[in-house]
Order: structure tokens, then sequence, then C-alpha cells
């Protein structure tokens, strides 16, 4: 069906996907070669582009589930003719043994970085990352009814998350029961040994931990002894009589920026290194293990991990240990450094809601009674959630 000695060039009008353009598409014998409007000129191989198909036979079109069976393709698969769509939006490929299958500019422009992945929820520049010199001038905050009035109400509610790492809740209902609501316009929450929901306060005598002291807490992240640490953590002021108390917030992102900045080799260290956690009490012993800063597969910050109240002993070759200890000391020296913190003295009326994986969380000491109700979200969950309401309020 198709000449398999020559490749057939099919240029359609430009493409708008999300930002980006194909302008020109080319059937190569070693790929499928695209120039974009940004003079950008790349090459994708055969078999990725069969191995990701778009159509009917590649994917399966209600689950999006793959199709190919990606171990039974022939290596040098390759195609003959590459053509646009009338609408622009889709590459038909003609295959060499006479299959025909398609893939949309969308999928390839997600794949090569041309414009936010799908799995994405935004990009790193849209971010707002904070340390001394950039402190918000304001602290991100929205209403409870806001929240509880609509689905617009929630996307705001945690792109502001997604944005700062954490937001404020004001006129939150100072019960139990008001806590659950709020949660649950995020999603269920994520039972962990504490419980789904859980009370904070020196009322608490089944566990053993220094959250239910009236101590100082060190900023820190939580569920470093989980392999799925909770994605957010939420306090909500039920009762607070006395002094003190605040709730410290840190970027940890930013810190990990700028230590890439000022000692790139402390920060291969922090993401290479890996380092265990452990909590213990009677019937339970919980250890997990990752390094203190992981990136994903764009080389963006996905997620911080640094609890020295939690860190099990391991040891590491002379050099290694040495460059960890200097690497793991220099993170703590900026997120101990007092003017790095956001404090926040909660009320009755007030939730903080904070992204586990980013930001670093830590009370200072107080005297009285301070009762907070709460509890974690799963990070899959929220970030669900998101992207359904950013699917849903465009198509409004």
């Amino acid at each position: 069906m198709y000449q398999t000695n020559q490749a057939q060039t099919v240029q359609s009008e430009a493409v708008q996907v999300a930002h980006a353009q194909v302008i020109h598409a080319t059937a190569e014998i070693s790929g499928l070669r695209l120039i974009w409007s940004d003079d950008t000129n790349q090459l994708i191989p055969w078999f990725w582009v069969r191995d990701h198909g778009t159509d009917g036979i590649s994917q399966n079109l209600k689950t999006l589930q793959r199709q190919v069976d990606t171990f039974s393709l022939a290596a040098d698969t390759r195609a003959d003719i590459a053509a646009m769509d009338e609408a622009g939006q889709n590459i038909q490929i003609g295959w060499s043994d006479g299959q025909e299958t398609t893939i949309s500019v969308q999928r390839i422009a997600e794949a090569t970085g041309k414009c936010i992945d799908d799995d994405q929820l935004s990009g790193s520049d849209s971010k707002t990352y904070w340390l001394k010199d950039s402190m918000p001038d304001q602290v991100p905050s929205i209403s409870f009814d806001e929240v509880m009035a609509s689905d617009e109400g929630v996307l705001n509610w945690l792109m502001k998350i997604d944005q700062y790492g954490f937001c404020v809740v004001t006129g939150t209902e100072a019960t139990e029961e008001g806590t659950e609501r709020l949660a649950k316009r995020i999603a269920p929450a994520q039972r962990t040994i504490f419980g789904t929901y859980w009370p904070l306060s020196t009322d608490v005598k089944h566990h053993d931990d220094t959250a239910y002291t009236t101590d100082f807490l060190a900023p820190h992240t939580d569920a470093s002894y989980y392999y799925n640490a909770a994605g957010l953590q939420m306090f909500n002021c039920i009762e607070f009589d006395g002094r003190g108390g605040e709730s410290v917030v840190v970027d940890g992102f930013a810190i990990a920026r700028k230590i890439e900045a000022e000692r790139p080799d402390l920060y291969d260290t922090l993401c290479n290194i890996i380092v265990p956690g452990h909590y213990k009490e009677e019937g339970v012993h919980l250890a997990a293990e990752r390094p203190v800063i992981r990136k994903n597969r764009h080389g963006e910050l996905v997620q911080v991990t640094f609890n020295n109240y939690d860190r099990s002993p391991f040891i590491l070759p002379e050099k290694q240990l040495e460059a960890f200890y200097e690497a793991y000391a220099e993170y703590s020296r900026h997120s101990m450094d007092q003017a790095n913190w956001l404090k926040i003295p909660l009320r009755p009326g007030m939730a903080l809601i904070f992204d586990n994986w980013r930001c670093m969380h830590g009370r200072m000491g107080y005297s009285g009674r301070r009762y907070f109700f709460g509890c974690y979200h799963d990070k899959a969950d929220y970030e669900s959630r998101i992207r359904t309401l950013q699917h849903q309020l465009a198509r409004r």
C-alpha cells in the first residue's frame, strides 16, 4: 500500500497546542520529523510514535490505557507517510507493514516539553517560592464559605496551595465536624496509624510523639517513615487559650533551589543519598527511605523530606558520610533561620493546609490549652482533584 523506498511529506496549516505549534511534519527513514513554530527541529523515533498512538487501536479510547503490544513491535519499525488531518490536531501515520495509526500533536507536545504535561498541575514558573528576601506580601488565604460554595472556590483554594505551598482558610467552623466538611471538599482523608482524622493536643496519650507536647518543634516534614508520605496536612484550630504556639511554615522547595544555586555539590548530595526514617511505638514499626530532595522526570522539584527527629541510623563510606552531613547541615541551617519562617498564630476559625511534600512545618513552644483537629490527604488524590476541576471548569 505504501512506498517503502521514499518518504512522503505533508505540510499542514500551523497547529496550536497549548502555545506550541507544529508547522511541518515529515516521515523520514529514522523517525517523524517535526518543525515547530519556535524553529525547533525534532526527530521522534518511529518505535516511540507507534508505542504512543492515540487512535482506537493503539489505546482504549474510554480508559485511555495502552493497547499496543509494545513488546511485539519490531525494533526497526518505521513509517513512510505522516500526514496532518484536516483539523490539524492529529498526525496520521502510514507504516511500512501496511498498518495505519494516529498520534495527536498534543501528546507529542506534552511528552517533549512544548506544553505542560497532562499529568502536571502547572509549570514550575507558576509557583511562588519564598524565603526571607521574597516573602509573600500577604499570607495566602481563602474563606471557608467560598470553598464550600462552589467548585470554583475549591480550585481557587487548591491552586493557592500549588502556588505557595500552603493556604489559610478563614471563617472555618471550629469543630471536628467542620474540619471533616472542609477536608472532604478535596478528597477522602488519608488513613495512617494516627487515624483518618486526629486530634493534636497534650490530651493525646496513646501516641508517643513530640507533637503531643507543649515543646518547640523544629521545622520538619511529616511521615518520612511512610513510602506514601501524606501530600497535604490540615490543622483546624478548635480551641486556644494560652500563649505562644504559633505554627511555623517554611518553603522547602525555596531552600532546595537556593542550595542548588549556591552549592550545587551539596544539592547533588541531597538528591542522591537515600535517608531512612522510622516510627516506633507499641505494636508499630514503620520504616521508609528516600533522598532529602526528589525530582520528577522533567527535573523539577517534586518532594523534600527533612525530619531529623525520625531519621534512622545509617552509615556510608567516609567521604560520602562527610558530604551527607555537610549537605544535611546546610539544609538545616536554612530551615532553622527564623527569617525564612512564616509564623501563623492559628486561632478558632482558622485552618492551615500545606503541601507536606514541599513545606516544612513546626511550632513555637506554648503554655495553656491548644486543641487542633486535622487530617492528611494523599498526594495523588489532591492532584487528581485539581486536574479534574481544571478540565471540568474549562468545559463550562
